[in-house]
């Protein structure tokens, strides 16, 4: 059943990386700062995919803007609107936690680079299907 595979690969994906970004799972921060990278996003649409209340996304961004991770802009066709998006600083600190996770996860499961380049062909095929459900 699809629904099983799912659930089976969240608690999967949660093991093998419970040792990543100082014993947190994936971290919210690394989460949105993750979804932000390529992007601009406006609190409701983070809200939506990191699955967290609008004060804790408010906590969060507050938190990481003061670390220079992120940075608020206005949109121009709405000056009221408030949106997010990635500093270099956020960018080096993504794909420092992405490095580290990778390192972790290779560890963790000791197969060698052609296992490892199939393994994640198979995930990014049901990345891209799970993502085509919406």
């Amino acid at each position: 059943m699809l629904a099983d595979q799912i659930v089976s690969l969240n608690l999967t994906t949660r093991k093998l990386c419970k040792n990543c970004d100082g014993g947190t799972v994936i971290s919210q921060k690394m989460r949105l700062l993750y979804l932000v990278r390529n992007e601009v996003l406006s609190p409701k649409e983070l809200v939506g995919e990191l699955c967290i209340a609008k004060p804790n996304l408010t906590i969060l961004a507050r938190n990481m803007i003061s670390e220079g991770l992120i940075e608020k802009m206005r949109v121009e066709r709405d000056m009221r609107s408030v949106h997010y998006k990635i500093t270099e600083k956020g960018l080096a600190e993504l794909n420092r936690l992405l490095a580290e996770l990778d390192e972790s996860v290779s560890k963790q499961l000791q197969q060698s680079d052609k296992e490892l380049q199939k393994g994640e062909k198979k995930l990014e095929a049901a990345i891209n299907f799970l993502n085509g459900i919406e």
